[in-house]
């Protein structure tokens, strides 16, 4: 990561925050309905939470296999 990509990473992170949120909401709204607005509020910010997680544990997996080829390659 460059010191550019450093700098612009709190943008990246709000605007991928947004775009989980849509996702979640829209995911919520298909399966629920409007009718349990409450829950669905809730479910949306746990459902952004769960693919924020699933997408970063898939940049440190590949990070951590990118480390053992070089580690074998040595």
């Amino acid at each position: 990561m460059n010191r550019d990509q450093y700098a612009a990473l709190p943008k990246f992170i709000k605007a991928r925050t947004e775009e989980y949120l849509k996702l979640a909401k829209t995911l919520s709204d298909d399966w629920y309905g409007m009718d349990r607005e409450d829950e669905v509020h809730l479910l949306t910010v746990q459902l952004a939470a769960a693919m924020m997680n699933m997408d970063s544990a898939e940049v440190i997996a590949s990070q951590i296999a990118e480390f053992s080829k070089q580690l074998n390659t040595r």
